[in-house]
């Protein structure tokens, strides 16, 4: 909702500025017509006025023309008249306006001056020519007349009022457009951008999750509807390439448990050949009736000793070899790290290699698939043997919890976790060697030897239960391969 909010605010404020630009423009103009109207009423009536006076000036005198004046004006409560003397400073007949900006009136011009100070009025001065009285002829060297007209004052209240209800109107009709505008932007926001995109939105942390299933639908026919159809059809294509990939996965995991197989194959087949030779000789002396009674006895206690020891060899390989469905249980590490120390017994002795367990520990444990974790810490052990020199060495096995952050493909903070070390003392890894090793197919032992894709399917495995591998090695100082697991999966497994 985030952006209908962004989107309303933005349609808000540009509403709000239309409408406080429009109201400035129409207020003023108002007041320009206004005032021009105010200019046109007080020239026409001041022309007229000063016909008036200087007809009753030349026949009847100055006292009548003053008597005139005031009589015409008397009735009117918008506007005053008084006369003036352009040459009077100060008195009652001096212009109220400044004796400069009343020059033009000497040239017969009207002057029109706003009053903001005392009165507060709008002063219109009309020049009037005074003539002399009727029969009176002037000398030529009489002195030059004086120059008067009329001042007419216009009390400006009218128009400040007049502007103060056109301000007022203008603020209630911006107000009313900005909030129906956000009204409808709210409404129209929400339908056709809030919750589509909360819906996307959704969709897309599903999809983050892994959930690719429900197709989101959206009504509308524009980009949001496109976007939708677009991510249904993603989630199409990831589907289908999610069941290719896990069935390419299970194949790649089925071959490496294969090939470990047939590692442990190899020396299980010579670790059955002693006991097979003591079932053998001593079935051969029950049949050939060589010892009898208790002999015998001991005998065939013997034979099924050796043949539980081989079943259970056996039963071990085979399911080791047989793809198990992915179940998460709980797991003693201890426990787990001498069953996979027991398994891989026979090509350690071959290599002259010793395997020390971790000490059992009964709260070592974590939640995680026990094939998948069995076939993880099997090929770090085997690969921990074949990297001892021929005189052989040690592998420790470990577990242990920690706290620290992960690295940033697998996120979160620092929390707690379940580390399993297997670590030994061979030939080690150089720089160049410990980037590559996840690598599929990349392995430095000899054709016929490795695929390189035990470490590849471990790192797989272990990302899958939400943890990492890390390697820390050093150039003839041997490995120490760290399997980190999430220990809070395992919280409130009992003991």
């Amino acid at each position: 909702m985030r952006l209908t909010r962004k989107f309303i605010a933005a349609l808000v404020v540009g509403v709000a500025l239309v409408a406080l630009v429009q109201s400035y423009l129409d207020v003023r103009r108002e007041r320009d017509v206004f005032s021009k109207q105010m200019r046109a009423e007080a020239t026409a009536l001041g022309r007229a006025l000063a016909r008036g006076v200087a007809d009753v000036w030349s026949r009847d005198g100055e006292a009548a023309a003053r008597e005139f004046l005031i009589t015409a004006t008397s009735q009117s409560e918008r506007l005053h008249a008084r006369w003036i003397w352009l040459d009077e400073e100060r008195g009652h007949d001096a212009p109220r306006a400044a004796p400069e900006s009343l020059a033009p009136m000497k040239e017969g011009q009207v002057v029109t001056i706003r009053d903001d100070n005392a009165r507060h009025a709008l002063l219109t001065y009309i020049p009037v020519d005074v003539p002399p009285p009727r029969g009176v002829v002037l000398p030529a060297d009489a002195p030059e007349p004086r120059h008067g007209g009329l001042e007419i004052a216009q009390s400006l209240t009218e128009i400040d009022m007049y502007t103060s209800d056109s301000v007022r109107n203008e603020i209630i009709g911006s107000t009313s457009a900005v909030v129906i505008a956000a009204a409808l932007a709210l409404l129209l926001g929400v339908m056709f951008i809030g919750r589509p995109i909360s819906r996307l939105a959704a969709k897309a942390r599903r999809v983050g999750t892994g959930d690719l299933t429900g197709p989101l639908t959206l009504a509308q026919r524009d980009e949001l509807g496109e976007l939708a159809s677009e991510i249904n059809l993603m989630c199409d294509r990831l589907a289908d390439e999610r069941g290719a990939r896990e069935a390419a996965t299970a194949q790649l995991r089925h071959a490496d448990r294969l090939t470990t197989v047939g590692k442990l194959a190899s020396g299980i087949a010579h670790e059955l050949g002693t006991p097979l030779n003591v079932v053998g000789g001593r079935a051969r002396l029950i049949a050939d009736r060589e010892v009898e009674g208790g002999e015998a006895v001991d005998s065939a206690r013997i034979i099924a000793e050796q043949a539980e020891r081989m079943t259970k060899l056996i039963r071990q390989l085979l399911d080791f070899a047989r793809p198990p469905a992915l179940h998460k249980a709980p797991i003693n590490v201890s426990t787990l790290g001498a069953r996979i120390c027991e398994l891989v017994a026979t090509i350690a002795r071959k290599g002259n290699v010793e395997l020390v367990p971790p000490p059992f520990d009964e709260s070592l444990r974590t939640l995680a698939d026990d094939g998948q974790l069995t076939q993880v810490l099997t090929n770090l052990v085997v690969n921990a043997i074949q990297a001892m020199p021929a005189v052989g060495g040690k592998v420790w096995m470990t577990g242990r919890v920690v706290t620290q952050s992960p690295p940033p493909y697998v996120g979160g903070g620092s929390r707690a976790w379940m580390a399993i070390d297997v670590r030994d003392n061979g030939a080690g890894m150089d720089d160049a060697t410990r980037e590559r090793i996840f690598e599929p197919f990349f392995t430095t032992k000899a054709v016929g030897d490795g695929t390189g894709l035990g470490l590849s399917v471990s790192w797989g495995m272990v990302r899958e239960h939400g943890g990492w591998i890390d390697v820390a090695s050093t150039p003839g100082a041997g490995a120490t391969f760290t399997v980190y697991l999430p220990l809070g999966a395992a919280e409130g497994v009992a003991a």
